[in-house]
This record gives structure tokens, sequence and C-alpha cells, in this order.
């Protein structure tokens, strides 16, 4: 009896492992649900929309996707595929890359780029497939590995650019987007990969106490990224977009580290009110809180080891006050939102009302993004999320309670 019994444990814990996917610790698996798997042979398939083609199709790697459940251009599993036998001898992974677009109306769920007449998926064609989003380590992993055969285009990610790329992409983003809210989409996604790093900007070599460089797109965090992605938009060649990157970093552009807006709502705000406005009561209306925290900024300084002598004129210490939504009434208002918003995120953290930053997307299918340089190890990069998922996630969290909103006025006026 005790043999039957260690051998329906051990046949059990096999069973279980097998029927589990294979999840890769270093990444995230959101759950898309269990859909219908169908399979397409050529671009020019009925179930295609045929608007979409920025990328390749790659044999048994390619996905079609319906844009309301799965961003187009990311990474999903299908843990069903895996260990499946492909015509090329190799075995399958689960991985597959979200690069085409299925048509409105085609009743297709999910459908894989393959040879039909030696379709190595055969065996599952007639069931549903569980299918997960990815993000993080795999997901990277697998953009970097097809990254040659699904490339189409020769643009360069800002992270990638020099001083003259720069120039040229203002020239002609702000011909293609004359509206400001849409170069800040626009720019932003040419930030899209751009790896992680705290604190990478400061005052310069020769400062203290933070003499990293006063620009830098190969890194970024979540505030230079809004930081650069504003600059871009507002400029028209390289220097005039550092000058602007510097008028935005730094109360009436006196690149010094006291003058630095380190407060979102404290500093950064109102010392743009040139260029940005608090939307977040027009938005919200009812459905907002206030929030108010004391800015020790003295403390911060010398905490930070700021020279006494630089103190002089420096900002003291005062209570702000901020709208925000709770993150129990996001959703409520993301019809109001038009894309291009700047965001804060809001914390019950003392001494600080906002906790990270990012932007809102509205893209060609209506779909609402928080675009951001994610901090976490897993994803360490600017990257695109679904608001929903973005939402699903904060309230899980015991200290980020919600958002305020800033749009980039129409009729700014560079200081």
């Amino acid at each position: 009896m005790k043999n039957v019994l260690l051998f329906l444990l051990i046949f059990s814990t096999i069973y279980a492992q097998q029927s589990q996917p294979g999840f890769d610790p270093d990444s995230y698996y959101l759950e898309r649900g269990s859909l219908q798997l169908k399979f397409f042979n050529t671009d020019k398939s009925d179930i295609i929309d045929q608007s979409y083609h920025p990328y390749k199709t790659i044999e048994a790697r390619t996905v079609a996707v319906d844009p309301a459940k799965i961003l187009p251009g990311s990474v999903v599993y299908i843990p069903q595929t895996v260990g499946i036998k492909l015509n090329d001898g190799t075995y399958h992974d689960g991985y597959f890359l979200a690069h085409r677009v299925l048509k409105k109306g085609s009743k297709s769920e999910i459908a894989i780029f393959t040879d039909t007449k030696q379709n190595a998926f055969k065996d599952i064609s007639a069931q549903k497939i569980d299918v997960y989003a990815v993000r993080g380590v795999m997901a990277k992993t697998m953009q970097t590995k097809f990254y040659l055969k699904f490339r189409t285009s020769k643009e360069k990610q800002t992270y990638q650019m020099v001083a003259s790329d720069f120039t040229d992409l203002m020239h002609q983003g702000n011909k293609d987007y004359p509206e400001i809210s849409k170069r800040i989409q626009y720019y932003s996604q040419r930030g899209l990969g751009t790896p992680y790093l705290i604190f990478n900007l400061g005052e310069g070599a020769s400062s203290n106490p933070d003499p990293d460089p006063t620009i830098d797109f190969s890194r970024t965090d979540c505030m230079t990224f809004c930081e650069h992605t504003l600059a871009l938009a507002i400029s028209d060649n390289y220097k005039d977009m550092y000058n602007n990157l510097q008028k935005i970093r730094y109360k009436n552009g006196d690149i010094r580290y006291v003058m630095r807006n380190h407060y979102t709502i404290a500093d950064w705000l109102p010392n743009n009110n040139w260029l940005l406005k608090d939307v977040t009561k027009e938005i919200g209306g009812d459905l907002t809180n206030k929030m108010t925290k004391t800015i020790d900024r003295p403390n911060f300084y010398k905490t930070n080891g700021v020279p006494e002598n630089e103190l002089a004129d420096a900002p003291g210490k005062e209570d702000v006050t901020a709208d925000y939504i709770p993150t129990e009434n996001l959703l409520k208002v993301k019809d109001k939102l038009q894309g291009g918003e700047i965001v804060s995120i809001v914390t019950t953290h003392p001494a600080v009302i906002s906790a990270h930053m990012g932007i809102i997307i509205r893209d060609q299918w209506n779909n609402l993004i928080f675009r951001h340089a994610s901090s976490p190890d897993k994803t360490n990069q600017v990257m695109d999320e679904r608001f929903e998922d973005y939402v699903s996630n904060l309230k899980d969290s015991k200290t980020r309670v919600g958002m305020l909103f800033m749009r980039a006025r129409d009729n700014y006026k560079i200081p």
C-alpha cells in the first residue's frame, strides 16, 4: 500500500509539473485568456489587418493577435506549443512575437504564421490554447534573438542616436505631428527599450554633489524619460533641445543642484507652468481626493551633501496639496484621457507626493497605454503596459494610491 501511495505521489507531482506553464522566474506572465487557435501562411490572408505591417513575419514565431487583448509588438507565451517539433527539426519553446494584427470582425482569436502544408502545430489546432503576454527577461531575449529576422526599418531608437540623428528626428517628427500631444506620444515611442538607470542625470563632471552628465539618452529613469520626451517635443534641433531640457529640469534653467526640480509636484510641475498644466480635477471631477505633504527641501539638500554656501537662495520648506484620482476610480475616467498626458503616481510615503512618472498613449486601436521607464530588474527599461494592467498592479500596492495627470499646453511659450 505504501508503494502504491508513493507511486501516486510521484506521478501526481510529475503530472502537476508537466501541466503547469514553464514560466521563467525573471519574467512576468499576464493571462490573456483561453483563445481559439487558427493559422495563416501569407500576409495577404483575409484574417489579417493589412494596415499594420511594421515587422517581417517569421515561420512558427509570428502570431496575429486581437489588439484589444494583446498589445501589438509584444511577446506572448503559449504553453501548449512547448516541445512541438518544427519543420527545421528544432523544438518550440512556447514564445512568439505578436507582429501581426487580426482584422476587425474576422472572428479569429489568435493565429500562428506557419506553412499550412507542413503545419507543425496541427495537433493542437482543434483546441483552445492558453495565451500569456510576457514582460521581462524572456521578452527581451525573444526580441533580441529574432531582431535581424523581423526588422524592416532602419530607424534608430533615441538611446542609439548621436546629436545629428536627433536634429533629423525632430525635423521629421515636428512636420508629421503638429500637435504637441501627438509629438509627445511619437517621441516617447522612439524611447522604448532605453535601459533604466536611477538618477542618471546631474549637473556635469565638475559639479558637487551630483557629477552625472546634464544630458544622456543612452539610459533613463522615470522623470528623465518624461523630461527628454518633452524637450524633443518642443524643439527643432539638438542645441535647442539641450537648452530646453535644462529649462524643464531646473527652475529658470539655472543648472544647480538646489535649483533642480527634484520634487515632481512641488517643483517640477509649478516651475514648468509655461509648458504643463495640472488637469487632474478636470479629468476626475468629484472622483478626486486631496493629499498634503510637507516638502522639507533643506533637510533633503543636507542629506545629499549640498555645500552650505549653495543654500542661500535654495527653496525652503513648505506644505504642498495636490488633487489625485484614487486607484479605484482610474478606470472610470480612462475615456477622458486623450493621449500625451504626463502621469504622476501618487504615494502615501512621507515627504513626497510622486513616486513614479510615465506617459499616457492612445494607439491606433484606441488602446490606452502607460509608457514608462520601469525599474524592476525583470523589466528595467522603457516599456508599454496596458493601462488596465498597470491599474490592476496599483491595486496591490500598499503605498501607491492613485494618479495625477498633466497636459502640455498647446500655446506654450518657451522662456
